[in-house]
């Protein structure tokens, strides 16, 4: 593996459906908190894959109709140089 190559950048999970859900507190799109979309770009590669983790269980959760829905990532500290 080349060493000198430049790490593939996390995707938004930005699907342009921004729209908060008043009642679980979640984008109708991406199902980010608030916080987590705010946040998005100082999250570290590692936080954003979390948060889209996060999504992934907080989708199933809605699909399901039942269970626990994640916490938010909320705000971090920014790990990121630059």
């Amino acid at each position: 593996m080349d060493g000198n190559r430049t790490p593939t950048p996390v995707r938004s999970p930005c699907v342009k459906v921004c729209l908060m859900d008043p009642t679980t507190e979640l984008c109708y799109g991406c199902r980010r908190t608030q916080e987590e979309r705010d946040w998005w770009v100082a999250y570290t590669d590692e936080q954003q894959r979390d948060v889209l983790r996060r999504c992934e269980q907080r989708r199933g959760v809605l699909a399901a109709g039942q269970g626990e829905l994640a916490a938010s990532m909320g705000i971090v500290e920014s790990r990121r140089k630059g």
